[in-house]
């Protein structure tokens, strides 16, 4: 019996993202949540133009989930992976996807949005705070 391909170990300089849900979009973007954890995905494992694909690239559609096909924006978190980051890969969810140990919101993360009909850079972390951009 052959063993599942286990994803390769994350290298520093990874970019990565994480869904986040609605109810902590706010939360992040106030200062009041801080850290990253949860599952994961490597940016070039994963591929969406949208919200329901991401819905379906990122198996958000576990039970009791707060994400659903039909949502009309999705915000994910970009970072790029480090030494210090403690990942551990995941089978039998879909996708190459993997679990992270809480870490501090790394500095230079972005909060993206994606719409239906494109992304939208909403903030970025400097290390003291999340800081907008645009209008």
């Amino acid at each position: 019996m052959t063993q599942p391909e286990r994803p390769a170990a994350i290298a520093p300089g990874t970019p990565m993202w994480k869904a986040v849900p609605p109810r902590l979009v706010g939360p992040y973007l106030s200062g009041q949540r801080t850290v990253l954890a949860g599952y994961v995905y490597r940016a070039a494992d994963v591929r969406f133009r949208d919200p329901a694909e991401a819905y379906l690239a990122l198996g958000l559609g576990w039970e009791d989930s707060e994400f659903t096909p039909q949502m009309s924006e999705l915000y994910l978190v970009a970072w790029l992976a480090r030494a210090i980051d403690g990942y551990r890969p995941v089978t039998g969810r879909g996708g190459p996807e993997f679990y992270l140990e809480p870490i501090p919101v790394p500095v230079g993360a972005a909060m993206c949005r994606l719409g239906p009909d494109e992304d939208q850079l909403v903030a970025r972390y400097d290390g003291l705070a999340w800081q907008r951009t645009g209008p």
